[in-house]
């Protein structure tokens, strides 16, 4: 074997991860390529794969070693199921050394579930039934989206702060952050009625309630997603906890039909 070929992958740092169910792990890891004495190798590709989680959408990554022969794996994605998985650093193709990583989910506190009922929990004679996708036309306004119910083992949470965001939802593509389409008006008065496509809403009701503010659909018809998240357990100001998707489609405009001059 020569200083080019990876003999041994050595783990930095600890080889246990957790975190909660939809939240970001609190770090990536990371091994180090070393060759048959010991030496690091620069360059090196290494694998990685999970079990379970997943690697910026991915199941499994390959990345190059730095000038010390270290990698990192990208930010892991826990996904929305609790239990125990593994993330496996390999040479490429599987052969050769290889580290085991053990990643934990956790359960998480919060629940976010969309809310078409009244303060008392019944249904509201005055609010049609919710029907998803939510649509509309170009450039209209939806101003009646549904409220959001957030609760905490099973309780209302009050005053949480919820992130939502405006993502592409292409059908067979990864779910990105839209660029254009749909998006809100800032209400901080030094940005007023600047389009914005990700936003921190208010604390939540007594009820643990929250409902959107008016979306502007923009001109560009499309599928697309309002993705909603809590803060993360042991970081409350970062939003980085549980999700909830509403899909929303912007129709095309009818069709004129042929002229005829």
């Amino acid at each position: 074997m020569d200083h080019r070929t990876v003999a041994r992958l050595e783990p930095l740092g600890s080889r246990e991860l957790d975190a909660e169910a939809g939240a970001a792990f609190g770090r990536q890891p990371q091994v180090r390529a070393l060759d048959a004495h010991g030496h690091p190798v620069p360059g090196a590709r290494i694998t990685f794969r999970g079990n379970g989680v997943r690697l910026t959408g991915e199941a499994a990554v390959t990345v190059t070693a730095d000038r010390g022969g270290i990698a990192t794996a990208p930010v892991l994605q826990p996904g929305e199921h609790p239990g125990r998985f593994t993330l496996t650093a390999t040479v490429p193709g599987g052969r050769g050394p290889a580290v085991d990583f053990t990643v934990t989910v956790r359960p998480s506190p919060y629940r976010l579930e969309l809310w078409d009922q009244d303060h008392e929990g019944h249904e509201d004679p005055q609010r049609p039934p919710l029907s998803l996708p939510l649509k509309a036309g170009p450039d209209s306004l939806l101003s009646e989206l549904p409220s959001v119910r957030v609760t905490r083992n099973g309780r209302p949470a009050a005053g949480l702060r919820i992130a939502v965001a405006v993502l592409t939802a292409v059908k067979g593509e990864k779910q990105v952050p839209a660029l254009d389409g749909p998006f809100f008006r800032n209400e901080d008065e030094a940005e007023h009625d600047r389009p914005v496509r990700s936003l921190l809403l208010p604390p939540t009701d007594a009820d643990g309630r929250i409902t959107l503010p008016p979306l502007h659909t923009g001109p560009r018809p499309g599928s697309y997603m309002l993705r909603l998240t809590t803060p993360s357990e042991n970081d409350p100001a970062a939003p980085s906890g549980n999700v909830l998707d509403i899909p929303l489609t912007v129709t095309p405009p009818p069709a004129t039909g042929p002229r005829i001059s």
